[in-house]
């Protein structure tokens, strides 16, 4: 579901989630979204002009039921709305003719769904759908402006204006796939092949952000020790999703710098033959 999503906007599902646990929703919902999202976005409050995040929190504690807190180490689904979302921001994306799906378009898909109270709130607080689309649109038009660096990669790299890729049995722009390789490639990472565990985080207390630094949870009074709390990873390239499983190798198994991950066939294809680019392209269709 989320192999397009920005780091930035993942991050926000991911506060969403620590939010509705807050609140001892049995599901994360639209409110835990907006959340989430203006928790990990600071910038969207500039298509707020009329309200703040105190606000907000203020608001969406006065609508909600507070029951006792789920542990984070409990997952939760998405609700109905919540699903709805996450398809409006995706169909945003599309329209603006936007290869990933980021915050800026589940603020987007968060007003779609018209009849939440988080699409209320920020309505109330100033956003104007059409005035965002227009700016989105004029950025993405301003960001198509090559340079020396765009050169270099075209000779390393090979340009590619069209085709696709099949990895793990889906076709893939083979543009944004060369763009990720180029990225991974811009150091000289040794990539180790490791069983995907999950992994221990560190939870700040009051802001819910999350660290991969477990000695900040010496500090007990803000910050919270999730054993095994960060439960899913996905490949650089792909955004094939690799998680804990003796019996899925394909998405149990994978690459790692010991930091990020690469899933073993965009590892075969593009880490094993780095040339990949530069040959005469066979695998791309």
């Amino acid at each position: 579901m989320f192999e397009r999503f920005t780091e930035k906007a993942r991050r926000a599902v991911f506060f969403a989630r620590y939010e509705a646990s807050q609140y001892g929703s049995p599901e994360i919902d639209s409110e835990h979204l907006l959340l989430g999202l203006i928790r990990e976005h600071k910038a969207l409050y500039r298509w707020l002009p009329r309200t703040d995040f105190q606000t907000i929190r203020q608001r969406v504690d006065e609508h909600l039921p507070k029951h006792p807190s789920i542990p984070t180490t409990v997952d939760l689904p998405l609700s109905d709305g919540a699903k709805r979302v996450l398809k409006y921001a995706a169909d945003e994306a599309e329209q603006l003719e936007h290869r990933h799906i980021g915050t800026e378009h589940l603020f987007l898909g968060l007003i779609d769904e018209e009849d939440c109270f988080a699409a209320q709130l920020l309505r109330e607080g100033g956003a104007d759908p059409t005035s965002i689309r227009s700016q989105l649109a004029d950025s993405s038009e301003k960001q198509s402006m090559p340079g020396i660096y765009e050169s270099i990669r075209t000779r390393r790299f090979g340009s590619i204006s069209r085709g696709a890729i099949e990895i793990h049995g889906v076709r893939r722009s083979a543009e944004r796939v060369r763009d990720a390789v180029q990225r991974c490639h811009m150091y000289s990472w040794h990539w180790d092949k490791r069983a995907w565990t999950n992994v221990d985080i560190v939870v700040a207390r009051k802001t819910g952000k999350v660290s991969f630094d477990l000695r900040l949870a010496e500090d007990s009074e803000n910050f919270e020790l999730v054993k095994g709390g960060w439960k899913k990873d996905h490949c650089l390239i792909c955004r094939w999703e690799l998680f804990e499983s003796q019996n899925d190798a394909d998405h149990g198994t994978g690459y790692t710098n010991g930091h990020d991950w690469m899933c073993a066939e965009c590892y075969a294809k593009f880490w094993e033959h780095p040339d990949f680019f530069s040959s005469s392209y066979s695998d791309i269709t």
